[in-house]
């Protein structure tokens, strides 16, 4: 299982991508009010639960952390969307997709593909 911590600042958002400079990261950007998000959010949470390959593993509420989305979004030109993942391979994006293509069965096929990079 893989654990997911919440960004809440740019702080914390530094941290998260310092710790993806050697290894992978998957964001998730959730909206509280959205039920395509809910849905989303436990395709997410199954992955999570399922997950076995290293990985760190963040989330944010678009609500409460507009600052840090508009971070991500400024930072590294991907267009924000809500329910979105994104990950990170060796400090790089390398994939994003968003709404109802995030399945747990697409996290794992993600993942897996740039565990062997």
């Amino acid at each position: 299982m893989t654990q997911a911590h919440e960004l809440t600042s740019i702080a914390d958002l530094d941290k998260a991508l310092e710790e993806s400079q050697s290894g992978m990261a998957l964001f998730f950007k959730h909206s509280s009010t959205c039920d395509i998000s809910a849905a989303a959010w436990e395709e997410f949470l199954d992955f999570l639960r399922d997950n076995t390959l290293p990985l760190h593993s963040y989330f944010l509420v678009v609500q409460t952390a507009r600052p840090v989305s508009n971070e991500i979004e400024s930072r590294f030109e991907i267009r924000h969307e809500s329910p979105q993942a994104i990950l990170f391979h060796n400090g790089k994006s390398v994939w994003n997709d968003s709404h109802r293509r995030l399945t747990t069965q697409k996290f794992h096929e993600i993942v897996a593909e740039y565990a062997k990079v």
